[in-house]
């Protein structure tokens, strides 16, 4: 069995034998000098001599096959892989957070036609008797989510409840102007 070493010196050999020009040998070196490569990545992905072999067959101008190993398989300790996400949390700078523009939200609300704001009216002491205190909960709930509470969400959730805030604020402004 031929050891990392010798393979990527046979590989090399192989590869320096390609000479200029289309012949029945150098397409036989390419040949033998790639497939000689694979197989020193296949069977020694994290060994120097992968890392060399790659290059072999990026000059050759084959796609290489790279081990993501490296990548994926980290040894860690065991406090470190124990680690709760509560240890993880990263808290959000004030200055990050954009408030809801409430002052323009009321101003716009109160901006609508007398009609329609009837019926606004009407429609929400309709549902207040069928619901009762439970239709509250969504106006609360959002409240709470627009305040300083939101540091409470988890990262995704806050960036989709940012972006929400950006783009109420931009048609709120739109519609002032």
């Amino acid at each position: 069995m031929a050891s990392a070493e010798q393979l990527l010196h046979e590989a090399q050999y192989a590869f320096h034998s390609i000479s200029f020009g289309q012949s029945r040998e150098n397409k036989r070196n390419a040949s033998r000098a790639g497939s000689l490569c694979r197989k020193i990545i296949r069977k020694y992905p994290t060994r120097m001599e992968a890392a060399e072999a790659h290059a072999i067959l990026r000059r050759l101008g084959e796609e290489a096959y790279s081990s993501k190993i490296q990548a994926r398989h980290r040894h860690t300790s065991q406090a470190a892989h124990h680690r709760t996400p509560e240890a993880e949390r990263t808290f959000i700078v004030e200055n990050d957070v954009e408030p809801l523009d409430w002052g323009g939200l009321i101003a716009w609300f109160f901006m609508l036609p007398k009609a329609a704001l009837g019926a606004i009216l009407l429609a929400g002491l309709f549902l207040f008797g069928i619901f009762g205190p439970l239709l509250l909960v969504p106006l609360v709930a959002f409240l709470f989510l627009t305040s300083p509470f939101r540091r409470l969400l988890k990262p995704q959730q806050r960036n989709d409840l940012d972006t929400f805030i950006a783009r109420a604020n931009a048609s709120i402004a739109e519609r002032r102007s």
